[in-house]
């Protein structure tokens, strides 16, 4: 297995169901990591009341945003090689539109350059390349041949759906154990803290801390790891901040992922940033 496989791609796509998330960033973390079947969930345990009813009453909340199938984000993002004391070794920033159809998603390119000892080279074209191949791969792909090709990969891109990210839902809630860790301030304004812990340990699932608006019950931001971390993966944590446009969409408005792998002798530290504004949807409309 070579770094490359490892290391994580600059980009970042969004799919639809107003929130689906593609991390390539972890291209090539879960090849490397075990096979996470046969595990048991734990026994179940009531979540206490005041949790639950947080839980309903944001699972209500993230039902009623309207549906959005199609739309278009301006993103920027740097994919930043870290060392030991997670100081930048080499950053690769791009500018782009990011674009989401039903199930596809594609980029278009507007700039790139890498920046490595003191040296910064344009990579434009060639990440342009590789937006209109994974562009390209994706229309010629069947829905079989896509989950195929994820597993053959290893499961390569951490695909999140909504609900794997929102495990607040009847048929999901089951498998969590959730507690409310108090009153706290997100930029100023205040929030309660809710926290998942999944029942089944499964490098599958994902597990964190919520931050929840206390009047409105909408998720503002989301720190999340693998209820089980796989052995060559150090660090995993991902960070998502959500915003409710005046349209009424709650949609993703930054990412951030930090991941250290160690590999035989090499370790791999990666820290990964996607802001994304000016939402447009439907027949051009624009959002915030």
């Amino acid at each position: 297995m070579s770094e490359r496989d490892i290391m994580p791609s600059p980009r970042l796509h969004i799919r639809p169901a107003a929130l689906a998330l593609g991390l390539s960033w972890l291209l090539g973390l879960t090849a490397i990591a075990q096979s996470s079947s046969g595990r048991m969930p734990s026994p179940p345990q009531s979540a206490p009341p005041d949790a639950l009813a947080l839980v309903e009453k944001v699972a209500a909340r993230l039902a009623s945003y309207p549906e959005l199938e199609s739309w278009r984000a301006r993103a920027s993002s740097t994919s930043s090689r870290m060392a030991s004391d997670w100081r930048p070794i080499s950053v690769v920033s791009a500018e782009k539109i990011v674009t989401v159809d039903g199930a596809f998603w594609s980029e278009e390119i507007l700039s790139a350059t890498e920046t490595a000892k003191g040296r910064t080279r344009d990579i434009t074209e060639k990440l342009r390349k590789e937006a209109r191949e994974n562009a390209a791969k994706q229309r010629r792909s069947s829905a079989d041949e896509r989950k195929a090709d994820q597993k053959r990969r290893g499961r390569r891109s951490l695909d999140m759906a909504r609900e794997e990210i929102f495990p607040f839902g009847p048929e999901r809630r089951s498998g969590y154990d959730f507690t409310v860790e108090g009153p706290s301030d997100l930029d100023g304004a205040p929030v309660v803290l809710l926290r998942s812990r999944s029942r089944v340990r499964s490098d599958d699932r994902l597990e964190g801390l919520y931050f929840v608006d206390p009047a409105t019950h909408d998720v503002r931001r989301a720190e999340l790891t693998l209820a089980k971390v796989p052995a060559p993966l150090k660090r995993m944590e991902i960070e998502l901040d959500f915003e409710v446009l005046p349209e009424g969409y709650h949609m993703m408005t930054k990412a951030v992922m930090r991941i250290h792998v160690d590999v035989i002798i090499k370790n791999i530290r990666v820290e990964a940033v996607e802001t994304y504004g000016d939402f447009k949807w439907g027949e051009g409309k624009a959002g915030s």
